[in-house]
Formats: C-alpha cells, sequence, structure tokens
C-alpha cells in the first residue's frame, strides 16, 4: 500500500475536518488563544468584519480593542509535521489576545498567594466548616439516593465503568 505523498495539498485536506480549538491561559500565560479556519473564526464573531486578513505568508495582522490586543496570524495546522512551506499559506489560522493593562508575572503570582490564604483562612473559620458540612451533606444526600444514581449512569461518561477484572465469558454451549 502506497503511502500519499505529503504535500500542501494533502495538509489542506487534513485540516479541513479539523474543529476550532480555545486555550485560556497557555502555560499560564495572561492571554487566550483562538485555533481555526477562517470560516471558524468568522462565525465565532472573534475577528471583526472588515479585518485585513494577511494575503500569504506568516504575515500577522494586530490591533486594539477596547482594553485588549489582538493579533491573527497563520499557524501550523495541529498534527502537520514537516517544513512550513506546507502550512504557511493554508487556512489555519490562531487569533491571540490579551490585556493591554495585563499584570506581571510576580504580580499575578502575589495575586494568587493572597487568594490562597483568604479560601484557607475561610475554610478553618466558623462559617467555612458549616459551608463543608453542609456541602457533604447535600453529597451524601446524593450518593444515597438510587433514583438520583441510576439517572447518573444513563449519561455517557458521566460515571466511569468499574475497576477490576473483566469476567471472562463462558464458552457458547454446544
Amino acid at each position: 500500500m502506497a503511502e500519499a505523498p505529503h504535500t500542501a495539498g494533502t495538509a489542506q485536506d487534513q485540516q479541513a475536518e479539523r474543529e476550532m480549538t480555545i486555550n485560556l491561559r497557555p502555560y499560564g500565560w495572561q492571554r487566550w488563544e483562538f485555533f481555526g479556519t477562517r470560516a471558524q473564526l468568522e462565525a465565532e464573531g472573534v475577528v471583526p468584519t472588515g479585518t485585513e486578513w494577511p494575503a500569504t505568508g506568516a504575515r500577522e495582522v494586530e490591533w486594539t480593542a477596547g482594553p485588549l490586543d489582538f493579533s491573527l496570524r497563520r499557524a501550523r495546522p495541529p498534527g502537520l509535521k514537516g517544513p512550513m512551506r506546507l502550512w504557511v499559506n493554508g487556512d489555519w489560522w490562531c487569533l491571540r489576545s490579551k490585556l493591554i493593562k495585563a499584570p506581571s508575572a510576580l504580580e499575578q503570582q502575589l495575586t494568587d498567594a493572597k487568594q490562597a490564604i483568604e479560601h484557607a483562612a475561610y475554610e478553618q473559620s466558623a462559617a467555612g466548616r458549616r459551608a463543608w458540612e453542609a456541602h457533604w451533606r447535600r453529597y451524601w444526600t446524593a450518593k444515597q439516593d438510587e433514583r438520583f444514581q441510576s439517572f447518573k449512569a444513563l449519561i455517557p461518561g458521566l460515571v466511569p465503568p468499574p475497576r477490576g477484572r473483566r469476567l471472562r465469558a463462558s464458552p457458547p454451549a454446544a
């Protein structure tokens, strides 16, 4: 069986089936990204009408709207290997957005640490313990409710399959 050649045409055929993806705070950075075809990004309304898309190559378009900076460029489609020339003129885009006045990494770490301390202090307070106990009672009541548990079992993927050894199927009776 011969393998299909790895050309730009086959790369574009493969990306026609891809779904748009959204990354919120990738790697902990203060930005978010949309990856998809031009039609997908326009359908979501994340690219303003009248935006001049880069015609060819790896050029980037940037603009500001309110408190946000945006950049739009072509991106390597997921799963595509090989040189840039295979995807640089394709229809797979990355739209990045970030706050113009985003806090620095140190400021964000300090804010996260303050929130963690406040949360821990609340958990140890009388009100926090009452809230935890009320949550536990609701959880335990739902866990013991047989009708609710049988309803949950009908939803695919919600209840994980039981772990352990599978029983061997008995041989067919002859």
